[in-house]
C-alpha cells in the first residue's frame, strides 16, 4: 500500500517547518523540498544554466554557486527570480518526484514542507494539504532572526511571494501560527491524529 501524503504550504516565516514536525512525530517522512533544492545546485547541468542566465557573479572562487549571491541578485529583481525558478524547477520537481516514490514503499505517511507545492504541479496526489499562516510582522520578525536578515531583506522575501496567495487558498485546511506555540501544536495533533484514523494509518 502506497503511503498516504500530507503538504504543508504558505509563506515564509510563517511556521511550515514547525508544522511538519509535528504532523511527522507518528512515524512520518519529512520531505523538506527547499533543503532538496539546495542539493540540487551541485547539478553540472543546472550550475550551466545559471551560469548562463546570471554569470559568474553568483558562484564562489572554487566554482559552487553562492546562494548568498545568487539570492541578493534575485530578490531584488521579479523577473531574474522568475528566471531562477523556471531553472530550477524541474530540477527540484524531479528529485522530490524520486523521493515520494521511494518512500511511498516503505514508510507510514510522508510530510511534504514545500512553499511552491502548487506551482510545481507534481504529477503524484497530495491526500492533505495544509497552509500554515501567520500576520506579516510575524513572519518578518521570525525570518530576521533565523535568517539574520535586515528589514528591508525581510520585507523583499515577504513581498515576492504575495503572488502565491490564491494558489494557497486550494489548500484543505489552514493553520494560523500567531497563536501560542501550545494550542498550535495541539491544534496540528488533532488534524494528524484525525487524518491517520481516517486513513487506517
Amino acid at each position: 500500500m502506497s503511503a498516504k501524503i500530507i503538504v504543508v504550504t504558505g509563506g515564509i516565516g510563517s511556521g511550515k517547518s514547525t508544522v511538519a514536525s509535528k504532523l511527522a512525530e507518528k512515524g512520518g517522512y519529512i520531505i523538506d523540498a527547499d533543503r532538496e533544492a539546495h542539493g540540487i545546485f551541485k547539478d553540472p547541468l543546472l550550475k550551466e544554466r545559471l551560469r548562463k542566465e546570471f554569470g559568474d557573479r553568483i558562484f564562489t572562487r572554487a566554482g559552487a554557486v553562492s546562494r548568498g549571491k545568487l539570492g541578493a541578485v534575485v530578490f531584488d529583481n521579479g523577473k531574474m527570480l522568475d528566471s531562477l525558478n523556471r531553472l530550477v524547477r524541474p530540477f527540484v520537481k524531479e528529485r522530490i518526484s524520486e523521493i515520494v516514490k521511494l518512500h511511498r514503499k516503505k514508510d507510514r505517511y510522508i510530510v511534504l514542507d514545500a512553499v511552491l507545492f502548487f506551482q510545481y504541479k507534481f504529477r503524484f496526489k497530495a491526500d492533505l494539504v495544509i497552509l500554515t499562516e501567520a500576520a506579516e510582522k510575524r513572519c518578518m520578525r521570525r525570518i530576521m532572526k533565523r535568517d539574520s536578515l535586515s528589514l528591508e531583506e525581510a520585507e523583499k522575501r515577504i513581498e515576492i511571494q504575495r503572488g502565491l496567495k490564491k494558489e494557497w487558498e486550494l489548500a484543505d485546511i489552514k493553520v494560523n501560527t500567531d497563536r501560542s506555540i501550545r494550542r498550535v501544536m495541539k491544534e496540528v495533533a488533532g488534524i494528524r491524529d484525525d487524518f491517520l484514523r481516517k486513513n487506517g494509518i
